[in-house]
């Protein structure tokens, strides 16, 4: 039988494989709609704290930035600090985030066909204290 953690690693790769899919006409990739979808969803951001939400290096996060910033959907403005860039969401990248939305949604709603609330909110919940406890004990 299966644990748990074994299932998560399991539904990662297909699923990120087949939101690629639902992104490819909209020409975005994931981590590139994942950068437009924060600064939608919760503001302007610096590269360095992406990097920090997304665990990864700061350098890793800047293509995807400089693409998306290449493509009219986001924009560098500096900081309190003037050495910080901070990523801003375009009028362009407004549009884009909600072409993109509306196709990711429709996708994700026919995977939770047959799903009820109630099981999403449990889901939710011990993906959350799992994620913490990972931060807790690294």
């Amino acid at each position: 039988m299966y644990s748990i953690f074994s299932k998560i690693k399991l539904l990662y790769k297909p699923y990120t494989h087949q939101i690629q899919k639902v992104l490819e006409p909209h020409e975005l990739t994931e981590l590139q709609w994942g950068l437009l979808r924060y600064l939608q969803e919760d503001g302007p951001t610096t590269f360095s704290e992406i990097a920090e939400y997304w665990q990864v290096e700061k350098p890793s996060v800047t293509p995807v930035g400089q693409k998306l910033m290449d493509l009219g959907l986001i924009e560098v403005r500096p900081g309190k600090d003037k050495r910080q860039k901070v990523m801003h969401i375009t009028e362009t990248g407004q549009i884009k985030y909600r072409e993109c939305k509306a196709s990711v949604d429709l996708y994700q709603s026919k995977l939770l066909e047959g799903v009820s609330e109630q099981q999403i909110k449990v889901v939710n919940e011990v993906l959350e204290q799992l994620t913490n406890n990972v931060k807790k004990r690294g």
